[in-house]
């Protein structure tokens, strides 16, 4: 109880708020989604490396790409893109991977605009929210004529509500839209530097000397 009032009656005898209890699901939801994605998409570069060059040496490159298809992460679909590109020049293979890089990045990427979007959104219902509240509060107060406080409670705690719901709303979904962002941008960094590797390692195994990408 606020002021009188349940929870769900404030929240419901306001849009903003409304809209407010809406992008709360939809920003949990997303954040959710991508936690997911990024946990079942990890891997450690420098272990998956030096396996890569481990089955690559042992077993050659038909039992290199088996091992490579098994694994289900940024860092194996290289390694299947490299190995079923072997016959390119470094440049060229270096082109293959870079666009892959890329395309990975898009993945990681995906819905963290609308996650930024949220948290923007949010902030701003909150102020809606709050500016509404008084609206009606002071509105109140010019149909009864009289400032007191069982006249101006409803829309003072509306109003109040909003902006601590917004902020309360906006302010992790913005953490955890930068927090993801960072993760990407990271990963496509240590996509891009482990091509370079791979294409050494292909170009040892076939006894070249790797040339300039």
């Amino acid at each position: 109880m606020i002021l009188g009032q349940s929870l769900f009656s404030i929240m419901k005898a306001s849009i903003p708020n409304m809209m407010l209890v809406l992008a709360s699901i939809l920003a949990v939801a997303l954040i959710i989604e991508r936690f997911i994605f990024f946990t079942r998409n990890r891997f450690n570069a420098d272990k998956g490396l030096a396996e890569f060059q481990k089955q690559l040496t042992s077993g050659g490159a038909s039992k290199a790409l088996t091992w490579a298809k098994g694994n289900k992460n940024p860092l194996g679909r290289m390694f299947v893109t490299a190995l079923e590109n072997a016959e390119l020049t470094s440049e060229q293979l270096y082109g293959v991977l870079y666009g892959l890089t890329l395309r990975e990045r898009m993945l990681f990427e995906k819905l963290l605009g609308g996650m930024g979007t949220l948290a923007n959104a949010a902030t701003l219902l909150g102020l809606l929210g709050t500016v509404t509240g008084l609206i009606r509060a002071f509105g109140n107060i010019a149909a009864t004529g009289s400032g007191g406080p069982a006249v101006v409670a409803g829309g003072i705690s509306e109003a109040l509500l909003a902006t601590a719901f917004g902020l309360f709303v906006g302010i992790p979904t913005l953490f955890f839209a930068n927090y993801f962002s960072k993760k990407a941008a990271d990963i496509a960094s240590t996509l891009e530097s482990t091509s370079d590797l791979v294409i050494v390692v292909m170009e040892r195994a076939k006894g070249k000397t790797p040339s300039a990408s």
